[in-house]
């Protein structure tokens, strides 16, 4: 049986912010093999039936916590109603790589986490490309190309550059390497416009 709960009631809203908060600090107790729900519930000073009510299990209280944290450091580098542009795009890159970079350096030795963290972040990247794309009339100009299959392929490129660069020797700063994919995505975005002409 699937709740259903009302996701602006500020007891949801506090309970879910007990359940991560408790979450978070186990992890980096334990690590996340070693944690169950109960741990996470005792934690947190509720009982499992409260947990389950909010979260699946605690694949999908990862996956909720990654993308609530990298849609809060984005909401503060980027305006809420933003579109696209060459800046905008240059700010959600950087933000990936700074993102990507600050985890990798704190978290625990855990390669349980990597492919949740992957698909969480890479799809966030994408949601935000595809409302940039659906909204504005570059989509126009990528004439039998879907502005999805475009975010699709943009939003792995990008979280793949962040990716290898946040488990390097980092050679380069995150808004260098960001330089760089923005440049190389905008010359993708002209190649495909002319392609299509």
């Amino acid at each position: 049986m699937t709740v259903h709960l009302n996701e602006v009631d500020p007891r949801v809203k506090r309970t879910r912010k007990l359940l991560q908060q408790a979450f978070m600090e186990l992890i980096g107790e334990r690590g996340f093999r070693d944690i169950t729900v109960q741990d996470i519930a005792d934690r947190a000073t509720v009982n499992r039936a409260t947990f389950y009510a909010h979260y699946e299990d605690k694949f999908a209280l990862l996956d909720s916590c990654i993308r609530e944290q990298f849609r809060e450091v984005l909401a503060a580098k980027l305006p809420a109603a933003s579109a696209w542009s060459d800046e905008h795009l240059r700010v959600l890159i950087v933000t990936v790589f700074t993102f990507l970079g600050g985890i990798h350096h704190c978290k625990p030795g855990s390669q349980d986490l990597d492919p949740l963290l992957e698909t969480a972040v890479q799809e966030e990247i994408a949601r935000v490309l595809l409302g940039w794309l659906s909204a504005s009339t570059v989509a126009d100009g990528l004439r039998g190309i879907s502005a999805k299959a475009a975010a699709m392929l943009w939003s792995w490129g990008i979280f793949g550059a962040a990716w290898q660069w946040s488990q390097g020797e980092r050679a380069h700063s995150a808004s260098e390497m960001a330089e760089e994919v923005r440049e190389i995505l905008a010359r993708s975005l002209v190649g495909m416009q002319q392609g299509a002409a």
